[in-house]
């Protein structure tokens, strides 16, 4: 076979060499350490995909490197128009910084690209003739039916199914078929030729997993299919050779495609970059583990914590927590410290995925809006709401005073250092009670629950006294919910438990009936901070409703 007559006769419009390409994409300084997060264009980022960005961003920014984003969208059945955007937002809003590549809709940065897979097609073309030119590829017009009776066939026999050997009937035709073939204009697609001397077992170095001992490929994969476009396979070994990259970091889904990219790397005469496969982030699911699911499980979608308002930070600090086992003891000992001075090593990731949850994650939020300003608090929420609730930001724009006052009783510059609140979106959950409409929507069990705290014939008295308690308060009395509850018969829990009958109950009985009246929950902040926020005409209305 003369393979340069061959690649002329398949890619008579390229004119560009191998080498030419090279030159356009002159290798990088001596050590600089390259990473990349190439997503596809599907119209969702997996928060597993937010947790292999950040790993790479790590890399990258602790050794002066350079992290880049591409967009892989060499599959057109499953691209969802507007991904990009989707993608560079989502990077953008919780600051995943890209060094490199696309930055927006529209926009790309760098020396390297086009880094959009479908803008390189003329490069992939020319690498593979480089290829064919070589003896590393070579045209299949087997079609889909014969395909399947050749699995078929392979499945009867018991043997590994694909196109290899015996099997592989275009790998070897002489060329007079193939200008058969391509005078009909018969699709098809380029093939990788494995080498004949292939060996049986490769060994790579996985930074993350180690030594990895592999079956080597046998199967004559596809590098262009029918339409010219490039498979994943032959697009990120150009595009990573190309472009610099030191690092692949990404999903251990891809373990068992290392032997291809081994060869792929050797075919083109190209420098094997670093691997590292990264366990997939899994779910407890009633005992068992799972993958987190794109169709179950909501907490899944990239998407889903800028909706919810959670910090950015929040949700860095929980990655790294799934990243690397001693980053929890370093951030408990260094919270003043930007996450920026954390290390990740490699050698402190796990092999097996970890366990993602969601309630851990509320607890870092919770510590993260506690320790920022109510001013800062208060603009946050204002931002999460202009974006993802307008009806929710004219509320708080019409109830600025309240908000205020609800911010000033949270975090760190408060009384009580309370911390209710676990992500932006969650506001109205915790102190919607404030706002006059739906606290008018009365719960159907409120009575119920009062009169679990006091008798049906005492209710009037008690909350006559706390109305006079108020009324007087608000006239400057000194007296404490102390010396009320001794005059309406309430005590500590030593002197009720030695004489029940002397008392209406205990003093936090009397707190009970307060926090219901004024709230409609048992579970809220202290009544000091509700009378605070509410003021005494609001307290003394909503204690009257109850009567």
């Amino acid at each position: 076979m003369n393979y340069q007559e061959l690649a002329d006769l398949l890619f008579p419009e390229v004119k560009e060499t191998r080498e030419d390409i090279l030159a356009k994409y002159p290798r990088r300084p001596e050590g600089t350490v390259v990473t990349r997060m190439a997503p596809s264009p599907t119209g969702f980022l997996h928060i597993g995909g937010v947790y292999t960005a950040l790993i790479n961003r790590k890399i990258a920014s602790q050794n002066n490197g350079v992290f880049m984003l591409r967009i892989e969208d060499t599959d057109k059945k499953r691209e969802v128009p507007g991904s990009r955007k989707i993608i560079c937002d989502i990077f953008n809003r919780i600051g995943l910084k890209i060094d490199e590549g696309v930055i927006s809709e529209t926009e790309e940065i760098g020396a390297y690209g086009p880094y959009v897979q479908s803008q390189r097609v003329h490069i992939y073309h020319v690498l593979a003739k480089y290829l064919v030119q070589q003896g590393y590829a070579y045209p299949c017009f087997a079609t889909e039916e014969e395909l399947a009776q050749l699995r078929e066939k392979q499945n009867e026999n018991k043997e590994m199914t694909g196109y290899y050997g015996q099997y592989a009937v275009w790998r070897d035709r002489p060329i007079e078929d193939i200008k058969e073939m391509l005078d009909k204009k018969c699709p098809y697609v380029l093939r990788f030729r494995v080498p004949e001397d292939a060996p049986k077992r490769i060994e790579v170095i996985d930074v993350i997993k180690g030594k990895l001992d592999m079956d080597n490929n046998f199967n004559d994969f596809v590098l262009l299919k029918t339409d010219g476009i490039p498979t994943y396979h032959f697009a990120h070994a150009c595009d990573d050779y190309l472009m610099g990259t030191t690092y692949v970091l990404r999903g251990d889904e891809w373990v068992a495609s290392l032997p291809i990219h081994v060869e792929l790397f050797n075919a083109l005469g190209f420098e094997l970059p670093k691997y590292g496969h990264v366990a997939p982030v899994m779910k407890n699911d009633e005992g068992s583990r799972r993958k987190l699911s794109k169709r179950k499980d909501p907490e899944s979608n990239a998407e889903f914590y800028l909706e919810k308002g959670y910090p950015a930070k929040a949700l860095f600090v929980y990655l790294l927590t799934l990243i690397n086992s001693n980053f929890e003891e370093w951030y408990t000992a260094n919270k003043d410290k930007d996450l920026s001075e954390f290390e990740v090593k490699f050698e402190n990731m796990g092999v097996s995925g970890p366990l993602y949850d969601l309630a851990k994650l509320d607890n870092i939020s919770a510590e993260i809006i506690y320790d920022k300003t109510a001013s800062e608090n208060e603009k946050n929420l204002l931002d999460w709401a202009h974006e993802f609730n307008p009806e929710l930001e004219e509320r708080f724009k019409n109830n600025l005073e309240l908000v205020k006052k609800i911010f000033a009783t949270q975090g760190f510059e408060s009384k009580e250092h309370r911390k209710d609140l676990v992500n932006y979106s969650s506001f109205m959950d915790s102190f919607g009670y404030f706002f006059n409409d739906i606290f008018n929507e009365v719960p159907e069990n409120l009575h119920e629950k009062i009169l679990e705290n006091v008798k049906e014939e005492d209710l009037s008295e008690v909350v006559d006294g706390l109305i006079e308690y108020f009324n007087q308060k608000r006239n400057g009395s000194e007296e404490t919910m102390k010396d009320l509850g001794n005059k309406l018969r309430y005590t500590d829990k030593k002197h009720y438990k030695a004489d029940p009958d002397s008392y209406r109950g205990m003093i936090m009985h009397l707190y009970h009936i307060l926090n219901l009246a004024l709230t409609h929950q048992e579970n809220c902040m202290s009544s000091d901070d509700i009378v605070s926020v509410l003021g005494y005409d609001e307290v003394i209305r909503r204690l009257n409703l109850i009567k």
